[in-house]
């Protein structure tokens, strides 16, 4: 049975404008329900003017904890610190009243806070109400990257770790990233694509293959819950 549905959109203000209403509603209905509100978010340009329009909204943000699915080793004086951007683009505004949850931790080196992060988010975060996911060109979500170091531990569910730290040859830092466990206990999931060719590694992902070669593919294709896949050629 499929387990992702494809909403396609002209362009990424129709997108943006579709998905906020979605994301507003979800948040309206788990805060009446359960007094509180997980919301996970990724980092990059593509879900910047989503960020932006979501943060205008008037929700109950003090009942909302955001965190992050993934986060570069870095401080967050660091430009490019999820974090960072999180702050100045989703948590200004109204959404200023939202509770935040970094992943970078004062530890200096990656795996030595892991532990310390993971029982953070066992107590604050999990399980998710939200999750809202991008994909790379290379088909990585969160920082899933393919054949990565630490990749095979993150998408191990038998594992009870909620975050894992994935090493990528070539990229200056190492990336601590919700694990696979930890993004399926979202009741909402929702993957936001941009550009031509995107859809083309989607496309593949679509199809039975290798998780570690597509590792969105892990996404795409659990059981349980629809992702919803929001996406425009807009890139």
């Amino acid at each position: 049975m499929m387990s992702w549905y494809l909403h396609e959109f002209s362009n990424n203000d129709s997108l943006v404008t579709e998905l906020t209403d979605r994301v507003v509603r979800l948040i309206k209905t788990a805060a009446a329900a359960h007094g509180h509100v997980s919301l996970a978010v990724s980092g990059g340009r593509t879900p910047v003017p989503l960020f932006e329009k979501l943060s205008t909204q008037p929700l109950p943000w003090s009942d909302v904890i955001v965190s992050l699915v993934d986060e570069r080793w870095v401080d967050e004086d660091h430009a490019d610190s999820n974090a960072a951007l999180v702050r100045r683009s989703l948590l200004s505004g109204a959404a200023g009243e939202a509770r935040f949850i970094p992943m970078k931790l004062s530890t200096t080196e990656a795996h030595a806070a892991r532990p310390q992060l993971d029982a953070l988010l066992r107590v604050h975060v999990m399980p998710l109400d939200i999750v809202l996911l991008g994909m790379g060109e290379d088909g990585h979500t969160a920082s899933l990257f393919p054949s990565a170091r630490g990749l095979s531990e993150a998408l191990d569910i038998s594992r009870t770790e909620f975050c894992s730290v994935i090493e990528v040859e070539g990229m200056a830092y190492p990336r601590m990233t919700l694990t696979l466990r930890s993004l399926l206990t979202a009741r909402y999931r929702f993957l936001y694509v941009t550009g031509q060719r995107k859809l083309q590694v989607l496309e593949q992902a679509f199809q039975p293959g290798a998780v570690e070669e597509l590792p969105v593919r892990a996404i795409l294709h659990s059981p349980g819950i629809t992702t919803h896949i929001f996406y425009t050629p807009e890139d």
